[in-house]
Order: C-alpha cells, then sequence, then structure tokens
C-alpha cells in the first residue's frame, strides 16, 4: 500500500481512535481492498489400523516437546481405549469404569486415589471425558453440568498450574442413544463452565464425531456401541492441534507458530454494516451487548488484551453470543508495539493466547491500534502487515465512525459523526466499548444506519477495509 496515503489519515476518525481530536468535519475517503487469504491445508490425516499407534507431530518449543505428553485424560471406562489402542501411555490417562463426575476423585487406580494421582502428574493440560454410561443412570443434563463444573474447579484447586478442559459428551451409538438430545447436555456444560471467571478452566466441543442426534458415525463406532481406534484417533488429532499455536517454523521466541486461518466467505450483497468495537472489554460491554441482542445483531469486537483481567466472563459473553472477536493488542502502546516487528509480534501473541484461553476461540482477525497506518508506525508499518499476511491474519481499519473517543465527544456529536461517515454500500462502523458514552448513544446509532437501509454483520463476512 503507498504511504502516500498516511497523509489522508490525519483526520477525525482516526485521531478519535489514537484518542486525539481534530477538530475537522471533514470525512476522508476509504478504501474497501479484498484480500484473498491463501490457506494452509491441515495435514491429511489417515484412518489407522487398529493395532497400530499413531504418531503425533511435536509441538513447538514453547510447551516443550509434543503437547500429547503433556496430557492427561480423566474419565469413565471409555478413555481406558486410548490407552489399549496404542495411542496414549497409562501415564496419560486416568480411566475408572463406571465413575462419574461427583466420584472419580476419590476412585483409586494402582493403589492410589485419583486425586493423589493429579496432584503429582505435572501435567499441564487436563481433559475430563465422559460417556453415556452418566446419562444412562438417570443424570439430568442440568446435574451433568453441575457435577463436571464442580470436578474442574477441584482439578484447578489439585493442579493450579494446569488447564482444565472439560470435552463434551462421548457420543451414542444408535443401540445405546438416549431418548433426549445429546446437545442438551453439551449446552449445560458449556453453560457451567462460561460461568466461572476462571481463564484457564474452558469448554471444548467434539461433537464432530457425531451424527444426528448425537450417535456415532458408523466410522467411529466398535461392535461394542463405543468409540474405535479411529475414533480415538481423530479425536486425539483435535485435541494435538487445537492448541494455542499452529507448527510452525520459528524458532525461540513467544510467537512460535503464530497463525490463522480465516474460513471461506463471501459478501453480502446490498448495504451492510459492521458494528465494530474496540478497546474492551469493560464494564460497559455487557450494557452494548444488551442492545446488540435486543436488536438482533452480531458485531465485532476487537480486544485489548490488559483490559480482559477480572472481565472473563464478559469476553466468555461475547463469544458465547455469537459475537465475532478479534484482538487490538495487548497493551494498546504505540510507541511499544510499533518499535520493531518482534515487538509487534510479542505483544499481539500475549493477547492471542489471552483470548484463546477465555474463549477457546482461535481469533483470526484484528485492528491496528491507531489504525494501520499512523504516526507511530511510519517506518514499520509496511513490515508489520506483510508478516501478519504472511501468518494468515486479517485487519480491518474502518471506512465510517462515531469518533466517540475525541476528547471532545458528545452524544450530538456521535450522531453527527455517524450520519455523516456512512454512505457506502459497505461500511465498517468504528467504536468503543471501553466508553462511558457508547451504550448511551448506541440505540440511536443503529436505528439511523437501519433507517438507512443497512443490515449489520459481523466482519467474517466483509472484505478487508484498509485506509
Amino acid at each position: 500500500m503507498d504511504k502516500k496515503i498516511m497523509a489522508a489519515v490525519a483526520c477525525t476518525l482516526l485521531l478519535a481512535a489514537c484518542g486525539q481530536d481534530s477538530g475537522e468535519e471533514t470525512r476522508e475517503s476509504y478504501i474497501a481492498v479484498y484480500q484473498e487469504f491463501t490457506e494452509v491445508s491441515d495435514e491429511t490425516v489417515t484412518e489407522s489400523e487398529t493395532t497400530v499407534p499413531v504418531t503425533f507431530s511435536p509441538l513447538t518449543a514453547e510447551n516443550d516437546g509434543s503437547y500429547l505428553s503433556d496430557v492427561l485424560i480423566i474419565g469413565d471406562g471409555e478413555c481406558g481405549k486410548a490407552v489399549s489402542c496404542g495411542l496414549l501411555t497409562e501415564e496419560n490417562v486416568i480411566s475408572v469404569p463406571g465413575a462419574g463426575p461427583d466420584d472419580i476423585l476419590s476412585a483409586e487406580v494402582g493403589g492410589k486415589k485419583v486425586r493423589d494421582i493429579v496432584k503429582t502428574s505435572g501435567k499441564p493440560y487436563i481433559y475430563l471425558l465422559f460417556t453415556e454410561g452418566e446419562l444412562l443412570n438417570g443424570l439430568s443434563a442440568e446435574k451433568y453440568g453441575s457435577e463436571l463444573f464442580t470436578l474442574g474447579e477441584e482439578l484447578r484447586g489439585l493442579s493450579p498450574e494446569s488447564m482444565v478442559i472439560p470435552l463434551s459428551v462421548l457420543p451414542f451409538s444408535d443401540d445405546y442413544a438416549p431418548e433426549g438430545d445429546i446437545s442438551e447436555y453439551n449446552e449445560s456444560l458449556h453453560m457451567w463452565v462460561r460461568s466461572s471467571p476462571d481463564e484457564y478452566f474452558i469448554y471444548k466441543d467434539v461433537s464432530f464425531v457425531c451424527g444426528e442426534n448425537g450417535r456415532i458415525f458408523d466410522k467411529y463406532a466398535d461392535a461394542d456401541g463405543g468409540v474405535s481406534p479411529e475414533g480415538w484417533h481423530d479425536l486425539l488429532r483435535y485435541i494435538e492441534t487445537d492448541r494455542f499455536f499452529n507448527d510452525m517454523t520459528e524458532t525461540g521466541t513467544s510467537y512460535d507458530g503464530l497463525a490463522a486461518k480465516r474460513e471461506k466467505y463471501s459478501v453480502t450483497d446490498g448495504k451492510v454494516a459492521y458494528l465494530t468495537f474496540d478497546d474492551g472489554p469493560s464494564k460497559y460491554t455487557s450494557q452494548i451487548l444488551d442492545i446488540l441482542r435486543e436488536n438482533d445483531i452480531k458485531a465485532t469486537f476487537f480486544i485489548t488484551g490488559w483490559c480482559i483481567e477480572g472481565k472473563e466472563n464478559i469476553l466468555k459473553q461475547v463469544a458465547d453470543e455469537g459475537h465475532t472477536v478479534g484482538l487490538h493488542s495487548w497493551s494498546h502502546d504505540y510507541e511499544s508495539i510499533y518499535s520493531s516487528t518482534d515487538s509487534w509480534l510479542e505483544d499481539f501473541a500475549k493477547v492471542y493466547r489471552k483470548v484463546y484461553a477465555v474463549t477457546g476461540q482461535k481469533p483470526w482477525c484484528f485492528r491496528f491500534p491507531g489504525g494501520s497506518y499512523n504516526n507511530y508506525n511510519r517506518d514499520t508499518a509496511d513490515d508489520i502487515i506483510a508478516e501478519m499476511e504472511r501468518r494468515g491474519f486479517a485487519f480491518y481499519d474502518w471506512n465510517a465512525a462515531t469518533a466517540d473517543a475525541s476528547t471532545s465527544a458528545t452524544y450530538d456529536s456521535c450522531l453527527e459523526n455517524i450520519s455523516d461517515s456512512i454512505n457506502a454500500d459497505h461500511e465498517v462502523v468504528l467504536m468503543h466499548d471501553s466508553l462511558e458514552l457508547t451504550p448511551e448513544y448506541l440505540q440511536d446509532v443503529i436505528d439511523y444506519i437501519r433507517g438507512q437501509g443497512y443490515t449489520f454483520e459481523t466482519v467474517d463476512t466483509a472484505d478487508e477495509v484498509r485506509f
């Protein structure tokens, strides 16, 4: 991109994002640029023979070797099949036939209490996995979620350095399928885990091995109606690859393997507005979520990392309610993050890990603090952009704004700014969920934009908008 565009971004909208106020009323022109992403294909995984162990690719140096060697899976008898078919070793699995979430820690394995094994295991990732036995024993969906939540919290106490990750219920074969929908149990578990402010206690959905009504796909079912070695292979492969970062050919830095893969998308015809919010989460984010929910609107939130502490539940709510979660740096410190490409990546990797830990989602989009070209990154912007594109990330500037971050911003000025800046078919609207003013004017902004004939979507369906 030509850096001469730098001269055009010294306008109210850009300065507002930097917390400054130029006093100008003129809206500059912005260019929506289509960015075609090169998707890096996942390694093709073939189904293994039932007696042949599967070799998993090693993780990056950050986790010091193979991810699966750092995993402890705790569950009922079904989990033991991961050992018997040669996919995991006994030190990676605690399998107690017939046990449930409420009594597994008090059970004994090899003459030792499970709780004592956990204390000494030293595994940084503990996965919880239970099967249909619990449901068939009459445990309700609500009770199941509650008991597994309690187990997860107790495990965090026993092993505070470990991340605890409850997985969705293992699926049913046709012979053992319940009358109800298995999704009720998974939704209950997800709800309970979401209620915890603990960023290292997250839920993972592995229902990709299921067909309709929770019944297991034939290729993943064994003769007893449980999960076959092929099913365990794909399940563990998912666990192994669903870590913080994909393998990359990097060494020695905190951003080893930092990469994104955007899903294929198509841009909606007609007039579409993409509401975006920077600098959260904050105490005002929940009010904004209420307004968006009442208007049936999904938006995009670009998260600032240092703001997350103590507001993990709010960030989880943003993700769980279907809004797109993007990144906006960890520190928002212009001089630091724009000093070099390495400084940018170090900061970006930190907020990436934090957002992933809290939401279980891997962000693919971001927004540069101050916009992609500003007074702080004149010498580094091009290199940083090229590196982020190489890693598969997409960034969004904006072509409409309320200028709510301006020091002179008022309710009236925000409405005036949005009416002056909304005039293209596709508008990426800049706002901030860190400000008390935003929930005060948001409903009227929505009403105005809707009155101009726009519908609302997240940036998942938007081409990149760049200065």
